[in-house]
């Protein structure tokens, strides 16, 4: 028989372990709804979708991305990363002058571990990025995304105290890793409806050719437009 000492530290740890679990699997559940509210979708009653695109700016993409939505007359929001528009701000301004909205993505986009960030390092993230997007555009943003859709309560409380709305996504062709095109399009298509929120990258992926991302959207548009869709930015 176990001495009622180890078999309390047993049930300590047995405890602990459920309580650790308990945090951290919903923290990598992209777009999570238990630590607050999160917009995977929005209402309307007409055909539309709501495209967003992240990562940005980048001097690979971001120009050729602007002309395929204004030859299209779509709309997107940009979810941009501060240090990126801090680095080419010519990009982010144009963003605005096109007429898309430009979000906060956090500042420095550590993917592999924001899911545990503390409320320290999540306020800088997303302090920083809300400073670079102001300060370069003018523009002061109230939309958050996390990198990868991973968040916390700390991440969570942040941004409700800088007033950012979280958004996520429910229509997604996992463009973030190396892809091909027409795979994405039917994974996003596969499933979408009105008031669907479309998740594209503009970020340059190793193996990937200079304007891959450019081409995915073109060909993703035209499949929305005969099937009748437009793209809208919810206000």
């Amino acid at each position: 028989m176990y001495p009622i000492s180890i078999i309390g530290r047993q049930c300590s740890s047995a405890f602990a372990l459920a309580a650790s679990s308990l945090f951290l699997i919903p923290t990598l559940w992209r777009n999570c709804p238990l630590f607050g509210d999160i917009i995977t979708t929005f209402e309307t009653s007409k055909r539309e979708v709501w495209l967003t695109i992240d990562d940005g700016p980048n001097p690979d993409e971001t120009s050729a991305i602007l002309n395929i939505l204004k030859e299209h007359n779509a709309r997107a929001t940009f979810f941009a990363i501060g240090r990126n528009v801090l680095r080419w701000p010519h990009l982010a301004n144009l963003i605005v002058e096109n007429g898309h909205q430009i979000q906060n993505h956090t500042f420095s986009h550590n993917a592999s571990f924001f899911w545990g960030a503390s409320s320290k390092f999540a306020q800088k993230e997303i302090t920083l990025c809300n400073e670079a997007i102001l300060s370069v555009t003018g523009i002061q943003p109230n939309q958050f995304r996390a990198p990868v859709g991973f968040a916390n309560p700390f991440v969570h409380g942040v941004a409700e105290r800088e007033n950012l709305q979280m958004v996520g996504w429910s229509a997604s062709g996992n463009d973030g890793i190396s892809y091909n095109p027409e795979n994405v399009i039917r994974r996003i298509c596969r499933t979408l409806i009105p008031g669907k929120i479309i998740l594209l990258h503009e970020s340059s992926l190793h193996g990937q050719q200079r304007g891959n991302r450019a081409h995915t959207l073109r060909n993703l548009l035209l499949r929305l437009e005969s099937e009748g869709y437009q793209t809208t930015i919810p206000s």
